[in-house]
């Protein structure tokens, strides 16, 4: 029984820790479609570059934690349902894919901007044009991985539920507050702009559910019945 509590204290932690990683990941990468406007936008990017480098260490490393948490919590989902765990971790496999694949391609404009200065902005409107596609490539595997990320957070929250290895009110909370995530996303592949709390609602149902775990772990006297 300690163990469920150790568990899920861990988790709690790494959770924590993947919040302290991902604020400035976001704040420091600066990238936005908008910067296309000015057709120098490359020198911008040349211009912040190491702390666009910084932004990409910090998210692959966010995304590689979350990871960990699916591979600690795989055998206890095991004990559940086999397909259940083995769809759970495969989910987050694919996710992680794909986050690897969004920051090569701000890799790849980042390369973009060195060429674009070292040539002295000769051929500007050939760079601005591919620069672009660089940024928009980013963003739809960017809206990509967070719908993949919704659907593994729902399965999480789903098999809390299922459980009562934390309080079913925080699950119901995270299943709602994650397909609101997820819907957003969809909305941005459509070309439609959703309202930014449908995202930040997400944050504010994570500290609860962290400070949860943290303080109380999983629930030690809940056992995890096996279906088929």
């Amino acid at each position: 029984m300690k163990l469920n509590q150790k568990i899920g204290r861990t988790v709690g932690f790494l959770l924590l820790l993947i919040m302290v990683l991902g604020i400035p990941s976001v704040t420091l990468r600066g990238l936005s479609t908008s910067m296309v406007v000015s057709p120098t936008f490359l020198n911008e990017v040349f211009q912040n570059a190491l702390q666009m480098r910084i932004a990409i260490l910090l998210d692959i490393l966010a995304s590689t934690l979350w990871l960990i948490i699916a591979i600690i919590l795989f055998p206890t989902i095991k004990k559940y349902k086999n397909s259940f765990a083995l769809w759970f971790l495969g989910v987050w496999l694919v996710q992680f894919s794909v986050i690897i694949f969004s920051n090569i391609s701000h890799l790849s404009l980042l390369s973009l901007s060195n060429v674009f200065v070292a040539t002295e902005g000769t051929g500007t409107e050939f760079f601005s044009i591919l620069g672009q596609l660089k940024i928009e490539e980013y963003f739809w595997a960017h809206f990509m991985s967070l719908m993949l990320y919704a659907a593994a957070a729902f399965c999480l929250y789903y098999f809390l539920f299922q459980t009562r290895l934390v309080p079913r009110f925080l699950s119901v909370w995270g299943m709602v507050a994650i397909s609101l995530v997820f819907i957003a996303s969809w909305l941005n592949i459509f070309d439609i702009n959703p309202s930014f709390y449908l995202y930040s609602q997400n944050g504010i149902h994570m500290i609860a559910f962290i400070g949860w775990l943290i303080a109380k772990g999983f629930n030690t006297g809940e056992t995890i019945s096996k279906t088929k």
